[in-house]
């Protein structure tokens, strides 16, 4: 839940100060991203390299969806931001996009820094 709220504050964020669709994008992920890596301990854990029956046996459904709700949240945060209609070719490629991100470093985000935030306190 913390994910959603962060995300959604996020995308706020990013429509007061008037970001640049690729600015407000690298921000979120690389954030994210390095907030996963350091709270992981193995490679495999950062980039979800297991089945994906494991990963999802790990990470709950209610996790799951979160994360991806926030995920197709900054998504449209940033068909917003950088509005232009899509082509079949780029709902395609969006797509593929969002099912690569998700699965490979997304998923996963709210147990790691579960782990994360328990070790600290």
């Amino acid at each position: 839940m913390y994910l959603f709220l962060f995300t959604l504050i996020y995308c706020v964020i990013t429509h007061i100060f008037n970001l640049s669709y690729e600015f407000s994008f690298g921000v979120y992920f690389i954030g994210l991203g390095l907030i996963k890596g350091l709270s992981s301990g193995e490679i495999k854990d950062i980039f979800n390299f297991k089945k994906t029956r494991d990963v999802f046996k790990e990470n709950r459904f209610i996790d799951s969806l979160m994360e991806l709700f926030s995920l197709i949240i900054v998504f449209i945060n940033a068909y917003i931001i950088d509005y232009e209609p899509f082509s079949p070719f780029e709902f395609v490629y969006t797509f593929f996009l969002i099912v690569i991100l998700y699965r490979f470093l997304f998923w996963g985000i709210i147990r790691e820094s579960k782990k994360w935030l328990h070790n600290e306190a």
